[in-house]
């Protein structure tokens, strides 16, 4: 096992090597558009995600019929109610979670004495580098997460009779501006970072396996292809991985991000609704983690944490694969046009 270890290191220093041309301001340019890219294809799936999380049992029977409900009482907008907030939180999250990974593999070469400037990082610490910027992305994304669950479960509370009468034509919120000057009025500043606890346990969590999942699969790769060269080849690096494969890795990420901070995200968009899911019977609720928990707990047990994943980890392969195909070959494209 540690031999394997040490093949797949060599390859990611070759690797490191030819990756050196990406600057931090190319990483936060191809870092947005990458955001970009996956969330307008993960938009929808998301946006059924967070009412199958948000929603009492009875309201939804499950992704089907979220997605029939959604069609048919908001139509094909429906799905994507409250897309702008995400997007341009999505094109600064990817944005910073880049430029911040890259920047912190770097940070830790110059703070150990047993790595080359060049030399690829153990997994371990690729790991630590995608937690940290995972942490550094939770300031950023908590409150458009908040500005946009309010506005994807919102009309929800109409489905059914499931909230007073003629509540799908009385919307409170006209868009995420709408929600931004409410919160500010009624809860000031720290109102936009609600829920912000466990959103950077997610994040802190997801995004560390999300690079270490991506970059696991990207060396395995290599050295499968490795293998298949002739006797004395260069080593390959990742600019030597086809479409089929980034597609793989990135899909993997997204895999692997959903499937290790699932029940905090359910438990994030929990607290970040209370409020509007409780507007229909004249309460205002600000639960708190615990009390969330408890609550969610007692929807269904353990499975209650676990309540729209068939329909995230759906969308997470292509939305993910869209985000690091984006990246990847932006960046080549840069590295080839400034090498020529």
């Amino acid at each position: 096992m540690e031999a394997e270890f040490q093949a797949v290191n060599e390859f990611a220093k070759h690797d490191e090597k030819a990756r050196v041309g990406v600057s931090g301001i190319e990483d936060l340019a191809y870092g947005s558009l990458a955001g970009m890219a996956g969330k307008f294809v993960e938009y929808p799936f998301d946006t059924v995600k967070v009412r199958l999380q948000t929603s009492e049992s009875q309201v939804f029977s499950g992704t089907f019929d979220c997605l029939k409900q959604t069609w048919q009482n908001e139509g094909f907008r429906g799905f994507y109610r409250g897309l702008t907030s995400p997007l341009v939180g999505a094109m600064a999250e990817n944005a910073i979670a880049f430029y911040s990974y890259n920047r912190i593999q770097g940070a830790i070469r110059s703070l150990s004495k047993d790595l080359a400037t060049d030399a690829p990082l153990p997994l371990p610490q690729l790991f630590l580098s995608g937690a940290l910027s995972g942490t550094i992305c939770a300031f950023v994304i908590s409150p458009v997460e908040l500005v946009k669950c309010k506005l994807q479960v919102e009309n929800v509370q109409a489905y059914g009779g499931g909230g007073a009468k003629g509540a799908t034509n009385a919307v409170k919120f006209t868009g995420p501006l709408s929600v931004v000057g409410h919160l500010l009025k009624t809860q000031g500043i720290g109102g936009l970072y609600k829920g912000i606890m466990p959103t950077i346990g997610r994040e802190t969590m997801g995004v560390g396996f999300w690079f270490g999942a991506y970059e696991v699969v990207c060396r395995q790769l290599l050295r499968s292809k490795q293998k298949q060269q002739p006797k004395g080849s260069p080593a390959l690096t990742k600019e030597d991985l086809g479409p089929a494969s980034i597609i793989l890795a990135g899909g993997c990420a997204g895999v692997a991000y959903n499937l290790t901070s699932y029940p905090i995200d359910v438990v994030k968009s929990f607290i970040q609704t209370a409020d509007v899911r409780s507007a229909a019977s004249g309460t205002v609720e600000r639960p708190g983690i615990v009390s969330t928990v408890r609550t969610v707990y007692a929807r269904g047990g353990i499975p209650a944490f676990y309540r729209g994943l068939g329909i995230t980890l759906l969308r997470a392969f292509p939305a993910n694969a869209a985000m690091f195909m984006t990246y990847e070959y932006l960046s080549r494209l840069s590295v080839e046009l400034r090498n020529r």
